[in-house]
């Protein structure tokens, strides 16, 4: 599992995740802030980073493609960066103990609240 966390997400998500062992890459520090989602979502692709987000609107539009890294959506507003991980670890935690190294790709997850969150495919196979 590989992440590029969204710019309206805290950057500190990027260490707590290293801390569990996944690489992971904040926008910011990536220097692509203000870059289009379109952008963000070929940058993800194209260096196999599985996109954090609370945009879903934007990046659910274009996830309907033959292959994608896999997206993960934030659906609270206005969480702290302590919310925010409490909401992501478990998905984070999921995706490390299941054996399918690329268990991401083509599948969207949808975080709800702490522990609550859907797994879906898209596109459907």
């Amino acid at each position: 599992m590989r992440l590029l966390v969204d710019e309206h997400l805290s950057p500190k998500l990027v260490q707590w995740a290293a801390e569990l062992g996944v690489y992971a890459l904040s926008v910011p520090h990536a220097g692509l802030s203000g870059k289009p989602d379109v952008f963000l979502w070929r940058y993800a692709f194209q260096h196999d980073l599985t996109l954090v987000t609370t945009n879903a609107r934007d990046f659910i539009e274009l996830l309907y493609v033959e292959l994608h890294p896999g997206l993960i959506v934030i659906r609270e507003p206005g969480l702290s960066r302590i919310e925010q991980w409490s909401r992501l670890e478990p998905v984070v935690q999921l995706v490390l103990t299941t054996a399918d190294k690329n268990f991401m790709v083509n599948r969207v997850i949808e975080i709800w609240g702490v522990g609550d969150f859907d797994v879906r495919e898209i596109p459907v196979p």
